[in-house]
C-alpha cells in the first residue's frame, strides 16, 4: 500500500487511529489503555501516537504500550500544531480507514468497529461518534457551562436528522472523527498554518467541495476526559483559536469574511452601527491585560462565594470573548504581517 508521501506499507491494516497530543501524559495513557481493549483484533489496527514537541514524560509514557498495542510513537523536537502533528501520522498510517482522536478521549470497547462499520454501511461519508464530558467536570461551575456549552455545539451542528441516534451535520470536530484514506488522496493533508483551532473545519469545507456528507451518532459515547480543565486555561486555548479562525476567514473569505465573529472582533470601521462601534470600544477596554486580571479576579471571587450558575457563566462568556478578541486582533496582525512580506 502506498501512503501519501509515496512509501510503500507492506500490510493494510483495516484502521489508524491517529493521535497528536502535547503535554498531556496522563490523560493519553488513559486513552491508550481503552484502545487496548477493543472488539476489533489488534491485527487490524494500529495507534499512531505523534509527540508533538511534549516537555514532559509523554514519549516514554507512551512507548510503554507497545506491548498491548500495534503502536507507532512519532516525535517532533517541537510543538509544530495539531496540524502538522495529524498529517506526520497520516503519513505513516496503514490504515484503509483513518480514525482522529483527541488526546483526552476515553473510548468504549466497541468504538472502532462502530466507526468502521459507519463508515462502510455509508460511503462518500464522514463520522463523528457522540462524545461527553468527564462526571468530575460537571461538579464546579465551570465545568456545567463547559457541558452546557458543548451540548449546543452539538445542536447547532445538526443538520438534519437521519435516524433514531444518527443525523447529518454541517460541521465537524477532528476529536473523534474518521473517514476513508482514500479521500485525502483527493483532499491533501490538513492545512499546517492552522496550529491550533480550524484545521478540521478546513478540512471539512474542501470535502464538501467534493461531495463528502458528515454524520453524527449518539450510538456510543465517548468520554471527554479533559481532567485540567480551567478556566484560565481554556481563554488561552480559545484566544489561540481565534487566531487561527480569522486565517480561516480569510482563505475563505467569500463563504466566511463576513461571518458573525468576523464582525464583532474586527477593527473599528465608519460603517459600524453605534451599537457595533460601542460593543468594539468596550472589547478593546476590557481586553488589556489590566482589565482581563481585574475580571479574572472578580470572577474567582464570585466562585469562592457561591453565586449562581447563570451570573457566574455571564462572567465566563465575557472572558472567554475578550481573550477570543485578542486572539482575533493577533490574527488579523499576522495576517498584516504576512501581507507586508510578500510585498517586500
Amino acid at each position: 500500500m502506498k501512503v501519501l508521501d509515496g512509501t510503500e506499507i507492506n500490510k493494510a491494516l483495516l484502521a489508524s487511529i491517529i493521535i497528536s497530543t502535547y503535554n498531556r501524559c496522563a490523560a493519553l495513557c488513559e486513552t491508550l489503555e481503552a484502545l487496548s481493549n477493543q472488539t476489533v483484533s489488534i491485527d487490524q489496527y494500529e495507534v499512531i501516537v505523534v509527540d508533538n514537541g511534549s516537555k514532559d514524560d509523554t514519549y516514554e509514557q507512551a512507548k510503554k504500550f507497545y506491548s498491548a498495542l500495534n503502536l507507532k510513537v512519532l516525535r517532533y523536537p517541537e510543538n509544530r500544531g495539531v496540524s502538522a502533528g495529524r498529517n506526520l501520522g497520516i503519513k505513516n498510517a496503514g490504515g484503509e480507514y483513518l480514525i482522529f482522536l483527541s488526546d483526552d478521549v476515553i473510548v468504549p470497547e466497541i468504538f472502532i468497529e462502530r466507526h468502521v462499520g459507519m463508515l462502510q454501511l455509508h460511503p462518500r461519508c464522514w463520522v463523528i461518534m457522540g462524545l461527553e464530558q468527564l462526571g468530575d467536570l460537571r461538579r464546579t461551575p465551570f465545568g456545567r457551562f463547559l457541558d452546557s456549552f458543548e451540548r449546543k455545539l452539538d445542536d447547532l451542528r445538526k443538520a438534519k436528522t437521519i435516524d433514531k441516534n444518527l443525523w447529518e451535520m454541517n460541521s465537524v470536530t477532528a476529536r473523534n472523527l474518521s473517514l476513508p484514506r482514500a479521500d485525502l488522496e483527493h483532499l491533501g493533508l490538513f492545512d499546517e498554518q492552522f496550529h491550533t483551532a480550524c484545521e478540521d473545519q478546513d478540512l471539512a469545507y474542501r470535502a464538501k467541495q467534493i461531495g463528502i456528507r458528515f454524520l453524527y451518532s449518539t450510538e456510543i459515547i465517548c468520554v471527554h476526559n479533559d481532567q485540567m480543565a480551567d478556566l484560565r486555561r481554556y481563554c488561552k486555548f480559545q484566544g489561540l483559536g481565534a487566531h487561527d479562525t480569522a486565517l480561516f476567514c480569510l482563505k475563505h473569505k467569500a463563504i466566511f469574511g463576513k461571518a458573525p465573529i468576523a464582525k464583532i472582533n474586527g477593527y473599528i470601521s465608519f460603517s459600524d452601527s453605534p451599537t457595533l462601534f460601542l460593543k468594539k470600544l468596550s472589547k478593546f477596554i476590557l481586553a488589556a491585560p489590566f482589565g482581563i486580571y481585574l475580571i479574572e479576579k472578580i470572577t474567582h471571587l464570585m466562585e469562592k462565594t457561591s453565586v449562581p450558575d447563570s451570573i457566574l457563566w455571564r462572567m465566563y462568556r465575557l472572558l472567554i470573548g475578550l481573550h477570543i478578541f485578542n486572539g482575533w486582533r493577533e490574527g488579523l496582525n499576522a495576517l498584516e504581517q504576512r501581507r507586508k512580506s510578500s510585498h517586500a
